[in-house]
């Protein structure tokens, strides 16, 4: 069954005219080409490689990517740049501008299953998972906005980058059972000033990604720090942080903060799902971008875990090319039986014998170990 997920590819330039090494799919799972049949797109003028989807079993005939590895790598780098400016190394902007610009990249590739992984992989430390969730849930809010590759780009970046030097302080403050102490709140609310004054030093970084590092934690009703700002006082892109960061904090939990439950009588429309997700931190959060982001995201982003009615566990991989549309399929991890599968099955929803019976958030206080890549086709 995990040779029949379907997973995105970018083709190849020298494939382009060329046979097709396997049956090639739209996102929506309709056959464009069968195998054999000369790959006809143009890659002149494209901004980058045209992507389909194939059966994971037969991708790496047309490239052997692997975008979560590369993700994997992405929270290394982050934790090795953010270590370098702790200890007053050199950093160049190159490096940093770079990394905003790769996990882009991968995001381009393949947002779901991005996404979707960060959520449930939680292999480095939790600030930098924290950051690179935020980071793909801002570029996911910059392009509902209609925002250029660049300014995709500032927002991720500034997501990345907006704990630099202070990510050990959020792991403590992760690690608390408690409020934290004085000293340690106000280093936290200094954070956007030092992150933001950490990147001008390196020189190189745009100002649209340093306004949105100093801005991320400004509220729209004046309620934020460090310098309470207003509305359209607060950049656009650190309006888009601020909501891309609430949504990651909610979806991440914390040490003794499980993921917010979603209720799935909750999320049946757009208003109901906005409400639901950020209650009363929507008089604080543009509420215009916010329902951009969560209509784009649906009421089961990726990495979405789920009760099915034949009482198996399954996830959600992939959003459907629709907005608000319910997803089409759900890959499940556990069975009927209450154990893990070796290799997870693909499920379609909306048969009589197969619906989406709930979230399982609250009955997964932990989640089982798995081979979470192995979800959208990769492994």
């Amino acid at each position: 069954m995990l040779a029949a997920i379907l997973r995105p590819v970018a083709l190849p330039a020298h494939l382009l005219g060329r046979p097709a090494p396997c049956d090639i799919f739209d996102a929506r799972g309709t056959l464009l080409q069968s195998a054999g049949s000369p790959l006809a797109w143009r890659a002149d003028h494209a901004e980058r490689p045209p992507r389909v989807f194939c059966e994971a079993g037969h991708a790496d005939r047309i490239s052997s990517t692997n975008p979560i590895t590369q993700l994997r790598a992405a929270w290394q780098a982050l934790a090795t740049l953010d270590a370098q400016v702790e200890c007053g190394g050199a950093v160049a902007a190159a490096a940093v501008i770079a990394l905003a610009h790769e996990l882009v990249d991968l995001w381009h590739l393949d947002a779901d299953a991005c996404i979707g992984y960060a959520r449930l992989d939680h292999g480095a430390r939790p600030s930098v998972c924290h950051a690179v969730l935020s980071a793909l849930l801002a570029a996911e809010l910059a392009t509902a906005n209609g925002g250029t590759r660049q300014a995709i780009m500032d927002v991720v970046g500034a997501a990345l980058t907006m704990h630099l030097g202070s990510m050990a302080l959020h792991d403590r403050i992760f690690a608390l059972a408690n409020l934290p102490g004085r000293d340690m709140s106000v280093d936290f609310r200094r954070h956007p000033t030092t992150s933001a004054q950490a990147l001008a030093g390196i020189g190189g970084i745009p100002d649209d990604w340093l306004k949105a590092v100093a801005q991320h934690h400004e509220n729209i009703d004046g309620s934020g720090y460090p310098d309470g700002l207003k509305r359209v006082g607060i950049a656009l892109p650190a309006r888009m942080l601020r909501i891309a960061e609430a949504l990651a904090t909610r979806l991440l939990g914390g040490k003794t903060r499980p993921p917010q439950h979603w209720n799935i009588q909750q999320t049946r429309d757009v208003q109901h799902l906005v409400q639901h997700v950020f209650g009363a931190d929507l008089k604080r959060l543009d509420s215009l971008l916010v329902r951009q982001l969560m209509t784009r995201l649906s009421a089961f982003p990726p990495g979405s875990l789920v009760r099915l009615s034949s009482r198996e566990l399954a996830v959600i991989n992939r959003r459907r090319a629709e907005a608000n549309a319910p997803p089409r399929d759900a890959v499940v991890f556990v069975g009927a039986h209450g154990h893990p599968l070796e290799t997870p099955r693909v499920r379609r929803i909306g048969t009589r014998e197969c619906k989406i019976h709930s979230y399982v958030d609250d009955e997964l206080p932990k989640l089982p170990r798995y081979d979470w890549q192995r979800v959208w086709g990769y492994g």
